[in-house]
């Protein structure tokens, strides 16, 4: 049930990630096909290719926790037995969820101070660009804890 769940919620991010990939791409193109071929630049096409570069960084870190895409440092962690490894991964686990709590609690104070703050080009309240800090954390967190408890019950399978 519960990987259902994760599933559907990652499955609704990747196609969303896409989506906003996508809509890069184009966005980009068309600021290289304006400014270079054309030589009537379009000021929107670069804020909202930054807009769209941050947002497609964020959620795409909190998804690529669910697909074990981030990179470790793992010298020690390696030279530790299989009972230290568990303990470890418990305690990291901890301290990140504990870090991207922190994120999100205070990411809605900054949310609604930032609502009066326009973009320059497009005129979009700024508090609508950061709103992708909580969602992408909130996203990890869900990740992160799925793969923990997932691998926890692998290890204790063998």
């Amino acid at each position: 049930m519960i990987k259902k769940i994760v599933d559907l919620i990652n499955g609704f991010f990747k196609w969303i990630l896409i989506i906003l990939f996508f809509l890069l791409v184009v966005v980009v193109f068309l600021q290289v096909l304006f400014r270079f071929v054309l030589e009537q630049p379009l000021a929107w096409t670069e804020e909202l290719g930054r807009y769209l570069l941050v947002w497609t960084t964020f959620l795409g870190a909190g998804y690529g926790m669910s697909v074990k895409a981030h990179p470790g440092v793992e010298i020690l962690y390696d030279a530790f037995g299989p009972t230290v490894k568990k303990i470890l991964n418990v305690v990291i686990s901890i301290l990140v969820i504990f870090f991207f709590w922190q994120i999100i609690v205070h990411s809605f104070d900054f949310i609604g101070r930032s609502m009066i703050q326009k973009s320059p080009v497009l005129q979009i309240p700024m508090g609508y660009i950061y709103t992708v800090i909580p969602i992408s954390s909130v996203l990890f967190i869900i990740n992160l804890l799925y793969v923990v408890i997932t691998e926890w019950k692998k290890e204790a399978k063998n």
